[in-house]
């Protein structure tokens, strides 16, 4: 995959897009703000500023995506790079957050179905897979309706989580 290509994944409700300039702030905003079950740790302001302007671009396994919804950003849906663990080659951890307005939904397991697709149709994903608090009972059931299953759980940052992926195996038999 061309990583100077600009990503754009399109759905029936939603695309996936790069984010806009005017959007960066608003996501570090969210991110100081965010429920401490979304996240491990709020990252370095400069560094999380610096990666979304990259958004719409994989590099080094990191992608972010904004998710929108008839022009307007909703969330915001990412591969990356897990501090202190590495991922074999094809392997892809995913994260997801939507904003709390237009939980409930669908959103989230439209975006999620697309970018599975995508990381196993565009970027030779062979595991995709995702960590989440285990309190955390809608995202589970957004991995369960995706396909995606439980795998086990991970100790990052201080924190159990849960971890759940789809294998290329698994994605292709649905």
């Amino acid at each position: 995959m061309d990583a100077g290509v600009e990503i754009l994944i399109r759905g029936s409700r939603l695309v996936l897009r790069p984010l806009r300039p005017e959007e960066i702030d608003e996501q570090w905003r969210a991110m100081v703000t965010s429920d401490p079950m979304a996240i491990a740790q709020l990252p370095d302001e400069a560094s999380f500023k610096a990666r979304l302007r990259r958004s719409g671009r994989m590099e080094d396994g990191w992608l972010d995506l904004a998710i929108d919804l008839s022009g307007t950003m909703i969330g915001r849906i990412q591969t990356f790079v897990p501090e202190g663990r590495r991922l074999p080659p094809g392997t892809f951890d995913v994260g997801i957050g939507l904003d709390e307005a237009v939980r409930g939904k669908g959103y989230g397991r439209e975006a999620l179905a697309l970018f599975t697709d995508w990381l196993f149709e565009h970027a030779a994903a062979q595991v995709v897979e995702a960590p989440t608090d285990p309190g955390n009972a809608p995202m589970r059931a957004v991995f369960g309706h995706v396909g995606w299953s439980l795998a086990g759980s991970v100790t990052e940052y201080g924190r159990e989580w849960v971890m759940y992926r789809i294998t290329r195996q698994e994605w292709q038999a649905r």
